[in-house]
Parts: structure tokens; C-alpha cells; sequence
């Protein structure tokens, strides 16, 4: 659905009417991801699962779908090297769980073709959300793997973006590496140095979509996909404390059930519907020693332990533990997103 803008004005100013549409996407891309020879005989996973798992917590944190569609959640997905089980498993965890939109992805054509596409469906993007690898002035979804050329988003492909997509105070976050970063700078930017941001490709994004970009200069880390090192050491605490509050609920739900029980008997051989048991109170529930914290650890834990015995990878059914952060290099430049406003 589309409104118009009206706005009242003099004879020698006519109203200009701007369509305004009502119906917004938030929509989250997550690039395929290699694994390092090293790895795979090691049967790491993790850093396979990263982008994908960064992925599903954007998209939890997006505003809740709609039943009428005027606000959707879209999980989009590059799927090379990825296996049908594993999609599989991700496309119910959105689908079913936050009720997102699930499609594939299988060239960087595909993905300018959904986005434009916005225009047609009389829908705009609030929110774009990039998850993949990147060097400095590409974005690639497909680093290092045969298809790598077709999965790659550089000038070209960012100058085919119609910025009609896009809703006036839309925003685009990318987490690759060095998105907003215009030179080709591997280890330390100098103070004497421009960093030329303003020939970035998060610039050039910002420039044709006419959508604020917001973007590292620096390299992404995606360390905490799975937990700080205070969360990682903590773990096995929190899962004892969570199970052994779990055993002390079991025990005063059993100990409730067997009061109600003689309750009833007491009252009903007595005959009075408000009778009480003499010498006798109704078991106290137990006071929790799992925060908060922990019962959030050990969930994340628990789905990426459960799908890592039926899938064989730690897909974690309620996303990230923490966002992807700036990495350490290169220093002289911002350990942070930037924006970039379109010029």
C-alpha cells in the first residue's frame, strides 16, 4: 500500500506529492563462507557458521513481521558451499521462529534483482543488513570459493542500486572488512595519510542508493559470534547453575503436586472447602541462582550442541551472542562503524 505526501503551499509553489509507502522491509544477506583446509580436518565449524549465525540475530532484533505484510523480515542467502541440510535447518529457524521471509541466493545479479525489485512490489527497505567477507572497495559473499566472482558486490554492481528501494530514512550496515575504507591500507593508516573515505565503496552505496551506509574502515571480527572470553569462561557455570535450578523446580513441582493432593483429601474428609492442613504450608518455590545471563548463555549453548548433532554444524536457533565488532587492523582509522551519508 502507498500513501501521498501532501504538504499546503502558495499559487506561485504548487504541492509536489511524494508516494510515500506504508510497506517496509528489513532484510538481513549472509554471505557463503569457505573453510580453511586446517579447519576442515579439524572439524571447525564455527567460523563457517559465523556469518549465518550473525544473521538470525539481525533478524531477531528486527521489528516483529506483520500478519498484513506492511512490515517484513527477509533473510536472504548466498548458498555455495553451504549443505541442503544446513539450509534447510536455517530456512525453519526464520521461517518458523521470527516469521521471516526466506530466499536463496546463487549470483550478485540475484541479489540486485531482489533489491530493485522493492520498486515494483510498491515496498521500500528500512533496514539492509550485510553479512559476508570483505577487502577493501568489494564486499564478497563468495570469498574464496569457485564462485566467488559471481558473489562479489564492487563499483559496478553498488552503481545498479535504485535508491527508489529504499525508504528517505533507510539505513545499510555492513560487517565486512573495510568496507568504508577507500585505500588500500593492510596494517596502519598514518596521520599524514588520507584514508579517503569518500571513495569507499560504503560511500559509493551511500552515493547511489541515497541511503545512509554505515561501515568499518577497519577489518570486521567476528569473535564474539559465540560469546566474549568472560561468556566462553562462564559457560560451565552457568549450565550448572541453570540445570541445578531446573532439578529444584522439578523437586517443588513434585512436592506442590503431593500437598494439592493431600489438601484435597483433608478438605473433602472434612467436608469444609477452606480447610487447611494442620501443621502443614504449602511448599515455597525455590530461590533461582542462574541469572538472567546464564539461562541466556546455556540457551545458545544448548540449540547450537542440539544442531550440531543433527546437522553436524552450531547453528544457533537464537543467533549471535554478541554483534560483530571492529577488528585491530588497520590502526589510524575508527575501531567502529561509520557512517556515511549519501552525497
Amino acid at each position: 500500500m502507498t500513501a501521498v505526501h501532501q504538504g499546503k503551499t502558495s499559487a506561485q509553489h504548487p504541492i509536489q506529492q511524494i508516494p510515500v509507502s506504508l510497506q517496509r522491509d528489513y532484510i538481513t544477506i549472509v554471505g557463503a563462507s569457505h573453510m580453511t583446509l586446517l579447519e576442515r580436518l579439524r572439524g571447525q565449524k564455527g567460523n563457517k557458521m559465523r556469518f549465518i549465525n550473525q544473521g538470525i540475530r539481525q533478524v531477531r532484533l528486527y521489528p516483529p513481521a506483520t500478519a498484513n505484510h506492511a512490515t517484513q523480515r527477509i533473510f536472504l542467502i548466498f548458498t555455495e558451499d553451504y549443505e541442503r541440510p544446513l539450509l534447510d535447518a536455517v530456512k525453519d529457524v526464520v521461517e518458523n521462529r521470527y516469521g521471516a521471509k526466506y530466499r536463496e541466493l546463487d549470483s550478485i545479479a540475484h541479489l540486485l534483482d531482489f533489491i530493485n525489485l522493492r520498486i515494483s512490489k510498491k515496498r521500500e527497505i528500512k533496514q539492509l543488513d550485510l553479512f559476508a567477507h570483505g577487502l577493501v572497495g568489494t564486499i564478497e559473499f563468495g570469498y574464496e570459493l569457485d564462485k566467488a566472482d559471481s558473489y562479489r558486490l564492487r563499483n559496478a554492481q553498488a552503481q545498479m542500486l535504485k535508491p527508489e528501494a529504499f525508504d528517505l530514512s533507510g539505513k545499510i550496515y555492513s560487517y565486512a572488512c573495510r568496507t568504508g575504507l577507500g585505500i588500500h591500507a593492510d596494517v596502519h593508516v598514518n596521520e599524514d595519510e588520507d584514508p579517503l573515505y569518500e571513495k569507499s565503496l560504503a560511500q559509493l552505496i551511500a552515493n547511489t542508493a541515497q541511503t545512509t551506509v554505515w561501515a568499518f574502515p577497519r577489518r570486521s571480527n567476528y569473535d564474539q559470534t559465540y560469546g566474549n572470553a568472560s561468556d566462553r569462561a562462564g559457560l560451565q557455570g552457568a549450565q550448572q547453575r541453570v540445570q541445578a535450578d531446573d532439578r529444584a523446580m522439578d523437586h517443588y513441582e513434585r512436592q506442590l503436586s503431593r500437598y494439592r493432593q493431600r489438601l484435597a483429601a483433608h478438605r473433602k474428609a472434612s467436608k469444609d472447602p477452606n480447610a487447611q492442613l494442620p501443621n502443614e504450608t504449602a511448599p515455597k518455590p525455590p530461590i533461582k541462582t542462574a541469572s538472567a545471563e546464564d539461562v541466556t548463555l546455556d540457551r545458545h549453548a544448548k540449540s547450537r550442541d542440539n544442531y550440531d548433532r543433527s546437522i553436524g554444524y552450531p547453528l544457533d536457533a537464537e543467533g549471535a551472542v554478541h554483534p560483530v565488532r571492529a577488528g585491530d587492523s588497520p590502526t589510524g582509522v575508527p575501531a567502529s562503524l561509520r557512517e556515511y551519508k549519501p552525497r
